[in-house]
Order: structure tokens, then C-alpha cells, then sequence
């Protein structure tokens, strides 16, 4: 069985965090998880996330539970929040919350404001989804990167698995 927790960061570049936490011999959920990452521009974001959902997430797949966390769009002042992407972002924080609901998921709407504080790189790194040598992980898979807060976010919050600060020793 697993657990599958997903992350988006919708935007004109999109990017998606799918992590699977595998259930361990004794009943517990391995706190260390499978983890992909990648970026697609906007338009296809939904295509690729209902592909990923048909193959890996649906049929005989044994998924136990369904989590996700979108990132919300803030209307504000800074770049981004106006103009063609700013329309681009909103429309597809509703289509990809509703792809998602569409295999089931239980689907949390967050801001980045709420998510990025608590989802450090260090917690990245010490959940396993990101690695210690690549501590500069704001470059060229930053959307990428940001998902992954979402989805670590939601792992801990939404689906109740352990903290990876607050656990002593992975589980291989």
C-alpha cells in the first residue's frame, strides 16, 4: 500500500511534487518517500498531472490514501498577480484542484505565504525529497521545488505522517 501526497505550484511554468510514502512491515508509513519532481509550462500542466494520475494512481495501483495541496493565487501587489499570467495561474489553481478531485484526492488550497516558512530546505532535505549536496535549490527546477513544500506540507498537515525533523532514524 501507499500513501500518495501531492504538490502543485501553478503558474505559466507549473510545477509538480509526487511523493509515495510506502506502508512498512509493522502498519507505519515509511518516512522517507519516492519522490518526483518536474515542470511543465501551464497549458500542459493538466494534461501531464491527469497522465501521471491514469498511469501510476488509478486501477490496481494500491493507493491507501489521496492527499494534495495546490498552491492558491493571492491577489496582491508584487509581479505576477496581474496581466495574461496572473489569468493563466487562477484558472489553472481551479483546473488542476479539479483534475485531482477527479481521482479522488483531498485536495487543500494554501498560499505560498502559509506553506514556504515551515517547508524549508532543510526539512526538504531531511524528508529525503531533496539532497543535501544540491543545498542551492533555487535554480533551474525552483517551480519544481516549490511543489515539493506544498506536497511535504500536506504530507504532515492534511495526511498526519511524521514530521522528518521531529523523526530520529529513516527507514530505509
Amino acid at each position: 500500500m501507499i500513501h500518495s501526497v501531492i504538490g502543485l505550484d501553478p503558474g505559466p511554468t507549473t510545477g509538480m511534487c509526487f511523493l509515495n510514502y510506502s506502508q512498512l512491515p509493522d502498519g507505519t508509513w515509511n518516512p522517507v518517500p519516492e519522490a518526483l519532481m518536474c515542470q511543465v509550462d501551464g497549458k500542459s500542466s493538466p494534461i501531464l498531472l491527469r497522465a501521471m494520475l491514469s498511469t501510476y494512481y488509478s486501477g490496481d495501483c494500491p493507493v491507501a490514501f489521496r492527499h494534495a495541496s495546490v498552491e492558491r493565487f493571492v491577489t496582491g501587489r508584487s509581479a505576477g498577480t496581474r496581466g495574461s499570467n496572473a489569468d493563466v495561474t487562477r484558472q489553472l489553481v481551479m483546473e488542476l484542484a479539479e483534475v485531482l478531485q477527479g481521482f479522488a484526492y483531498h485536495v487543500q488550497l494554501r498560499s505560498a505565504a502559509d506553506v514556504k516558512p515551515w517547508a524549508t530546505d532543510k526539512r526538504l532535505i531531511r524528508a529525503g525529497i531533496a539532497k543535501a549536496e544540491n543545498a542551492g535549490i533555487h535554480g533551474k527546477l525552483r517551480d519544481g521545488y516549490d511543489a515539493a513544500r506544498h506536497a511535504l506540507y500536506c504530507a504532515i498537515w492534511d495526511a498526519r505522517l511524521k514530521d522528518p525533523l521531529l523523526t530520529r532514524k529513516a527507514a530505509a
